[in-house]
């Protein structure tokens, strides 16, 4: 009895300590692995309303993130935007580092992961908190 009881209060104390605002509350992965992998933009919201189709023109946006902490970002036919990323620990941003075909500098995106699983992401996009993005794994 003394050790359910001990191994439920470890279950609780655990799944409260989720980093994400979403979950997932228990994760045998790093947030690293689980981010490793082609990922599609399947939702776009601007201050709650949702602007996916206007801000994609209707094609497919994948983001590619790699273990070397290399992105690419394919927006439809386009050739793709390459980048690094890394996840700081403390407050679960994503900084994604662009730079063009011929190695300049483009941007510097910070993203904020709400949620991440093996399955499905989503980011705050901009400081406010006011463009979420969701994506699918591939």
């Amino acid at each position: 009895m003394r050790y359910t009881l001990f191994f439920a209060a470890a279950l609780f104390f655990l799944a409260s300590c989720s980093k994400f605002e979403d979950g997932p509350g228990i994760s045998f992965r790093s947030k690293e692995n689980r981010l490793i992998g082609k990922w599609k933009l399947t939702k776009w919201f601007e201050k709650g309303a949702d602007v996916t189709a206007t801000n994609t023109g209707g094609g497919d946006i994948f983001y590619q993130f790699d273990e070397n902490m290399s992105v690419m970002i394919n927006v439809g036919a386009a050739q793709g935007t390459e980048g690094t990323w890394l996840i700081e620990e403390t407050n679960v941003i994503m900084d994604l580092q662009l730079v063009s075909e011929v190695g300049n500098y483009i941007d510097k995106d910070t993203l904020m992961l709400k949620r991440l699983t093996n399955k499905e992401m989503v980011v705050f996009y901009d400081d406010d908190l006011e463009t979420e993005l969701f994506f699918e794994a591939q």
